[in-house]
């Protein structure tokens, strides 16, 4: 990346009055070229675990419900429309009866029981599984699966708190969430018909089946369990395979497509680039449209920052602190909201993170939660506090810090992750009057020091994968952790505190209150937000429908070609190719 900076440094400053970053070379028909921080792997949606994979997934298959890109609102799919009942335990599906395969067969409810069953008995191999875990019947369903694919003590950490909170239905006296033996909750009541029984409410359940996980794909055999390798794909979606090849993978527009006229985009290249170097100089050349998923540095960031065709997204990848609370003084809900409101997340994001991460005030994005009002009042945010934040010290029994033992702060070694704890530490003595030890072990020491329960305070992270309130909330705070303690759901991400004291509980929510909503996590506070990270992209003027979104998924069927884009200053100028 310093090699990138010195041998363009030339360029960036010779152009510093110019609107857009490189060549425009405007096409002349709606072929799209799209540099996606690789080349696609896996084209099977059991196996996707991130872009440009998911991305690919997203064009060339698709589910019952689809992201609107911009509000990231569900919107119609296969499904016209849907329907919830027994409180939002029961949702029915309502296919159309002109979605079809590439193959030309109809799409059917069969097809989504038999692919959704399918990627349970995946089991830890397919990355989204935990995705499933909510419905009824898929604990017993992947029961085999895991006790065939993994070896005692191999499992991911993330696997096994995202599948067993779920799915674990403890405290909960609704006969529907309690039957974890009973048949698959997925049942397909006619072709056209789908229904899904869940374990535990979920109102927001049409957005969680938008995630590429949840989408079809034809089986001839629905007990095969091996990975779909693009030369036998049958597809639905938008877009088909054309070619796979070595430097690109080429995918044309769907003649089988239900909604084909309104899919602007003839052609999509996902166009292979070795390094960082490598797509940077494509685009500023015109070979590619658009640039995305790419790991650029804070120099090469400050640099591009004026080109209008540069954008910044808040990305649902959270970095949080978690709490021990089988540590004394930390079963203390005071305790925890004073650590949480010492904290100045704004000068963290805009000095030690420079300015590359958005304050987390909250655990979920703004743009993350879909329901018509607020998942939290503006109140409830976590703003810092200095004076109450001392006033409940003072509450649990350490007035100006006394006797408060030194905290143990565990992180990961991350050079970010050792300036944010420093910042952490300094505010904490700061405000609070108390010291912290901040414990840096590389990765598998740091897991082993958490199964041990050796922190009273823990850097985590969490890649959001929907705008599904109650998975994001139960993969943040599994049932099955302690009360006051959240889970460790993640290894990376970077790539409520507004209530009364007296109206809080002095300890955390007792067993039978599970964490399923972000109101609920803001009152407990068995973690505190940190920072979201962000998402950086380079789009040509030309290009339009091209949206970017805090779960980093745009959509291929809004994007169009502006065959006829000018350049305001020198319409005569522009080339064509």
């Amino acid at each position: 990346m310093l090699a990138l900076t010195l041998s363009h440094a030339g360029c960036f400053l010779d152009e510093n009055l110019d609107r857009y970053y490189g060549r425009i070379v405007v096409p002349r028909s709606q072929e799209f070229q799209w540099s996606d921080g690789g080349l696609p792997q896996t084209f099977d949606p059991a196996f996707a675990a991130a872009p440009p994979d998911t991305d690919l997934v997203r064009a060339i298959f698709e589910g019952l419900t689809d992201y609107d890109p911009r509000s990231l609102t569900p919107v119609p799919a296969v499904a016209t429309s849907w329907e919830a009942s027994n409180g939002g335990r029961v949702w029915t599906f309502y296919l159309r009866d002109d979605a079809r395969w590439s193959n030309g067969e109809l799409v059917t409810a069969t097809d989504f029981v038999r692919s959704w069953r399918r990627t349970i008995r995946i089991g830890d191999l397919a990355p989204h599984t935990e995705l499933l875990a909510n419905i009824q019947g898929a604990r017993l369903e992947n029961a085999a699966a895991v006790s065939n694919t993994r070896s005692p003590g191999s499992q991911s950490q993330k696997q096994t708190a995202a599948v067993d909170s779920v799915a674990n239905t403890k405290g909960d006296t609704n006969p529907v969430a309690t039957n974890d033996s009973a048949a698959f909750g997925v049942e397909a009541v006619s072709d056209h018909v789908l229904r899904v029984r869940l374990l535990r409410p979920d109102l927001n359940f049409p957005a969680l089946v938008a995630h590429p996980v949840f989408r079809p794909v034809k089986l001839n055999d629905e007990s095969t369990t091996s990975k779909l390798g693009a030369d036998e794909l049958i597809s639905n979606g938008a877009f088909s395979v054309a070619k796979n090849e070595t430097t690109r993978v080429l995918l044309e527009r769907a003649d089988t497509y239900w909604n084909k006229d309104q899919v602007a985009l003839q052609q999509v290249s996902f166009v292979g680039q070795k390094d960082v170097e490598s797509a940077l100089a494509a685009y500023r050349t015109g070979e590619v449209d658009a640039v995305t998923n790419a790991s650029f540095g804070p120099l090469v960031i400050k640099l591009l920052k004026p080109y209008e065709d540069f954008r910044r997204t808040t990305y649902g990848a959270l970095t949080y602190y978690s709490f021990n609370s089988s540590h004394a003084p930390f079963d203390d809900v005071r305790v925890r909201e004073a650590l949480a409101i010492a904290i100045d997340r704004d000068r963290i994001s805009a000095d030690d993170m420079g300015g590359a991460t958005e304050p987390a005030k909250r655990f979920l994005p703004e743009t993350a939660s879909n329901t018509q009002a607020p998942v939290v009042n503006k109140s409830d945010v976590l703003e810092k506090e200095y004076e109450r934040a001392k006033q409940l010290l003072a509450e649990a029994g350490f007035p100006g810090g006394n006797g408060f033992p030194k905290v143990k702060l565990l992180i990961n070694r991350n050079e970010p992750q050792r300036l944010v704890a420093q910042s952490v530490a300094a505010m904490w003595r700061t405000v609070l009057n108390i010291e912290t030890e901040i414990v840096i072990k590389n990765w598998d020491e740091y897991e082993a020091a958490i199964r041990a329960g050796d922190y009273d305070v823990v850097r985590r992270g969490l890649v959001m994968q929907t705008t599904d309130e109650l998975t994001n909330i139960r993969m943040l705070f599994p049932e099955g952790a302690e009360p006051g303690q959240a889970a460790n759901v993640g290894k990376d991400s970077d790539h409520a505190a507004g209530a009364n004291a007296d109206s809080r509980p002095l300890k955390s929510l007792p067993p039978s209150q599970p964490i399923e909503t972000e109101a609920q996590a803001l009152r407990d506070l068995s973690a505190m937000p940190i920072y979201f990270s962000s998402s950086y992209s380079l789009v040509k003027p030309y290009v339009t429908g091209f949206d970017a979104n805090v779960l980093d998924a745009p959509s291929l069927k809004t994007v169009r070609i502006n065959t006829a884009w000018k350049q305001p200053e020198a319409a005569a100028a522009h080339t064509a190719r």
